[in-house]
């Protein structure tokens, strides 16, 4: 179902991160995360122009031959 879904041109969930994530890092230091089923890769790609260390995985595989 998501490789379908992600197969798409288009950004399912835009290529913006998550506006509850972006709200939350700025309360806490920059460090490590990990983002497990994340899909299009919009929140790790964020928090890694953030000078975070961002490890991100999904079960598909068409979200991440968007990035």
């Amino acid at each position: 179902m998501w490789d379908d879904r992600y197969s798409k041109t288009e950004f399912v969930y835009g290529e913006e991160p998550n506006n509850f994530l972006k709200e939350q890092l700025i309360k806490i230091p920059v460090g490590s995360i990990l983002f497990p089923a994340e899909g299009e890769g919009r929140n790790a790609v964020y928090t890694a122009t953030r000078g975070w260390s961002s490890a991100a995985f999904d079960q598909g595989t068409e979200g991440k031959r968007k990035r």
